[in-house]
């Protein structure tokens, strides 16, 4: 009966957990990159789709098989207790650093490859355009990353879309998302605007130009009427009628960035993304 007991308090456990993600965006100690403990938990909020211009509706699933509909529960690839610093310049290989000068720049990284599930958030979604053809955007109204100024400085959203046109990757800052001029800057690299592309056998950095653009270049507008939007300067991906593409985010600290400081430690951030789809003919 005791193990009983154990079992189904073990599976409540479990399925509170589901509901929950553990978030915190990193705990410093003397410099950037060196990590404390720290736990702060926040609701995880069903990502969306939209009703777009036009014929075109745009759906959502966490399944490639759906069901679609305009929202879906997240399914989380790693739910990681805090994020960590990382750096990345393609969203295949990370790379963490391993020795800091007394400055307090990075001398030496190893791969963070086999710790991502540790240190970003990450998981897939998928798109669907039903009845016609759409160009995908951003929702601004649904697209909540949080509100922190340092934390969201510090942050990186990546996107890898698939689909029948090929594969794109995408880097994004998430400064249009809140005022983050009172963010504090920390030169933690040698350069500046710059990301780990690769390491040498001795852990030594090739940095190239940090690749993360404006969220707001890639943002529908509102159109007239309610669950009407305007296409916006860049798409994020033009879907066929009822094409599926499929979509990976992760949500990590970018290491590198001058703002991924100490003072980014114990912030909460509400996690929700959404899109929203401007039939093709409405343009």
């Amino acid at each position: 009966m005791n193990n009983e007991v154990k079992t189904l308090k073990k599976s409540f456990t479990m399925a509170i957990l589901s509901l929950l993600l553990l978030l915190v965006i990193a705990t410093g100690a003397t410099y950037a990159w060196f990590t404390l403990t720290g736990i702060t938990s926040t609701n995880v909020t069903p990502m969306g789709g939209t009703v777009g211009s036009g014929d075109t509706v745009l759906l959502i699933s966490n399944a490639q098989g759906g069901p679609f509909d305009k929202t879906c529960e997240l399914k989380l690839a790693a739910n990681p207790d805090t994020l960590k610093p990382v750096s990345t310049a393609d969203l295949e290989h990370f790379y963490r650093v391993t020795a800091q000068n007394k400055e307090g720049i990075a001398m030496l990284y190893e791969s963070a490859d086999r710790q991502i599930d540790e240190r970003v958030l990450h998981g897939t979604v998928y798109l669907q355009c039903k009845n016609a053809p759409c160009d995908v955007y951003f929702n601004k109204e649904g697209l909540k990353l949080g509100s922190d100024p340092q934390a969201l400085a510090a942050m990186r959203l990546g996107l890898v879309i698939t689909s029948k046109s090929g594969t794109e990757t995408f880097f994004f800052k998430l400064d249009d998302l809140g005022s983050t001029g009172s963010a504090t800057s920390v030169k933690t690299i040698p350069r500046s605007s710059a990301v780990v592309s690769s390491i040498s056998g001795s852990g030594a950095a090739n940095y190239v130009d940090d690749p993360a653009k404006e969220l707001s270049g890639y943002m529908a507008g509102k159109g007239e009427h309610e669950n009407e939007y305007n296409p916006g300067a860049n798409k994020l991906v033009s879907l066929n009628a009822d094409e599926v593409a499929t979509v990976s985010y992760y949500l990590y600290l970018e290491g590198c960035d001058e703002q991924c400081s100490n003072a980014v430690q114990n912030k909460s951030s509400e996690i929700q993304l959404a899109f929203a789809g401007v039939d093709t003919k409405s343009e």
